[in-house]
């Protein structure tokens, strides 16, 4: 990854360098460069938001259930939470039909936070993309530099600059 791209991303808030550059070097003009992105651990850090996401959702569902009225919960027709990313309207409209039991912002604030999740999730798959093209990228550049092309009886090496 040039430094071109690695500073495009941060420069788009694609990017969050506090939680996944351990090795990099940042300059004055919003530009990081990795030093060794292969020592990223990025399926670890992936798998930590993954329960992150379980574990806002479960409360986030929780929650929700215990703040319905009874009459509100038979509506969703089952016994335990619901999914509230799946009925989010249906739950909003409970919640405030019953005069918001729990507060609109802190119902927001999970579902945001499970979305900032998701989206550093996509930016760390998408930064690994990049990692193996360009690693896939350097080695057919390796491979052409030390080309055999055979003529007749006779091997030429056409190192490429």
């Amino acid at each position: 990854m040039t430094d071109r791209q690695i500073a495009w991303l941060v420069s788009r808030d694609l990017l969050h360098p506090s939680l996944i550059l351990p090795l990099a070097h940042f300059s004055n003009k919003k530009g990081i460069t990795l030093i060794n992105p292969q020592a990223v651990n990025l399926d670890a850090y992936k798998q930590k938001l993954e329960k992150a996401i379980k574990s806002y959702e479960r409360r986030l569902n929780l929650v929700i259930w215990r703040a319905l009225s009874q009459e509100e919960r038979d509506k969703f027709k089952e016994d335990g939470p619901v999914q509230y990313m799946e009925h989010k309207e249906a739950l909003l409209e409970a919640l405030e039909n019953l005069g918001w039991p729990i507060s609109y912002e802190d119902v927001i604030l999970l579902e945001d936070e499970i979305l900032a999740a998701l989206t550093y999730i996509q930016q760390a798959s998408d930064l690994q993309e990049a990692v193996k093209k360009e690693i896939e990228k350097n080695a057919e550049l390796h491979i052409s530099k030390n080309k055999k092309v055979q003529i007749g009886r006779a091997f030429f090496f056409f190192p490429r600059y």
